[in-house]
């Protein structure tokens, strides 16, 4: 698990400097408000399919790590499903649009909305076929999927850029051609491992909703949780305010990205242990996330000011004020990703839809209360708010299925330090060895 915890890690890292380069480029390239438009039409893809999604592919992992249906069941199911879904969230979207041109979107070009029509069905298709990696427990494949997604859609901003063509349009349709080729290579990866052929099972279907449900309310609110603030700046404050606060948010969730990993290879990785296994293993990943987030925030909080002005430019140094706010709640949070997937794991998504159904009604309350008096401050100060008190009722809630000890869950043991330890050596072994080789 460790290993493939490393290179889940080091491949969604390097998505991470994908991600990092596309929100520099474009800021760059296109300014605060070209920022907020590419970020919100981005917002409503994602959010937009998550909401279609019903939880389907997220169940798909439970069920085939603990090997109830045949792989190709649910694979064909899931396929057909993500058909139905892009035609629900291409109407939705449609009528929205229409329905508030003139408001919400009236920063929207009409030719912005029809690319990000163009990928909802690209983007859901592609977030199937990543599921039906992810369920088969393949978690680097899974992170490389996503990987060569991002990848391309940098390069192509890039490219745009020095060309001196890139505006939020066409940043968008670069996003497009990238989780075009993401598609191409999901489907690559996943045919080795799966047979992929459109089909409903009914049985499999019905108990795919049954289960995916209880966690897709929760995943689904969570989303809300961490986004919902973008789009309350949006109506109150417009899209170059989304701009800002997309650049403190984006280097906020970079810290996020090691509870990312291993939260991705924890899920299958727990439905397919013993549950005393599952209850040992769990802290001591748990509190190592914390530990680690720890120095990364710290770090954070040092240069976060001195990075936003170097890589996005004075412009958005507006930013620094909102991640400083934004990082207390990013480091409790953390670890209890990797709780939220223990839950998960054990079959008990319940709970985390309790936990974040009223999240989601705390974050839009402190929202439009702090959003219009103190700007996008507010809206990180609310969110850091939110995710800390999530945070705690998730620790609670483990503790009482677990029976695990709260400190030893987040804080760091004597024992842990011996694998840094190792792992500082090992690397220092391997740097020193072709040293000493030569004469």
């Amino acid at each position: 698990m460790v290993r493939r915890s490393s290179l889940t890690f080091v491949l969604q890292i390097t998505q991470v400097a994908a991600l990092v380069g596309v929100n520099v480029v474009v800021t760059r390239a296109t300014g605060a408000s070209g920022k907020g438009i590419f970020t919100l039409m981005s917002l409503l893809v994602t959010m937009g399919t998550a909401i279609t999604a019903l939880g389907l592919g997220w169940a798909a992992a439970y069920f085939i790590g603990r090997r109830l249906f045949p792989v190709a069941a649910v694979a064909g199911t899931l396929l057909t499903s993500s058909l139905v879904s892009s035609a629900v969230t291409l109407t939705g979207l449609g009528a929205g649009f229409l329905l508030f041109r003139d408001s919400y979107f009236a920063a929207v070009s009409n030719a912005q909305f029809v690319v990000t029509l163009a990928l909802v069905p690209v983007v859901q298709f592609g977030t199937t076929l990543a599921s039906i990696i992810l369920a088969t427990n393949r978690p680097i494949h899974f992170a490389a999927v996503s990987l060569a997604q991002w990848v391309v859609t940098f390069g192509l901003q890039t490219i745009l850029a020095l060309a001196g063509r890139l505006d939020p349009t066409l940043a968008l349709g670069a996003w497009l051609a990238g989780a075009a080729l993401g598609v191409i290579v999901g489907f690559s990866v996943a045919s080795r491992h799966v047979r992929l052929r459109f089909g409903l099972d009914r049985n499999v279907l019905r108990q795919l909703l049954g289960f995916g449900l209880k966690g897709y309310i929760a995943n689904l609110l969570m989303f809300f949780n961490y986004r919902l603030d973008s789009l309350i700046v949006n109506a109150l404050l417009g899209v170059a305010s989304v701009g800002i606060y997309s650049i403190a948010v984006a280097m906020a969730e970079v810290i996020w990205n090691m509870a990312g990993a291993l939260s991705t290879v924890m899920f299958p990785h727990v439905s397919s242990l013993d549950r005393k296994d599952a209850n040992r293993l769990t802290p001591v990943v748990s509190r190592n996330v914390w530990f680690l987030t720890l120095l990364a925030v710290v770090f954070a909080a040092v240069v976060g000011r001195w990075v936003i002005e170097f890589v996005f430019g004075t412009v958005m140094l507006a930013a620094a004020k909102p991640l400083l706010l934004l990082l207390p709640g990013i480091l409790t949070l953390s670890g209890a990703k990797v709780l939220s997937s223990y839950l998960s794991g054990i079959g008990r998504p319940i709970y985390s839809t309790y936990i974040a159904s009223a999240s989601v009604i705390l974050t839009v309350a402190l929202d439009l209360i702090f959003i219009p008096r103190y700007g996008i401050a507010g809206a990180a100060a609310a969110s850091s708010f939110v995710y800390t008190l999530t945070a705690i009722a998730t620790l609670v809630v483990f503790r009482q299925e677990s029976g695990a000890g709260i400190l030893e869950t987040i804080v760091i043991q004597p024992q842990d330090l011996g694998y840094y330890t190792r792992a500082v050596r090992s690397v220092a072994g391997k740097i020193a060895t072709p040293s000493a080789a030569k004469p």
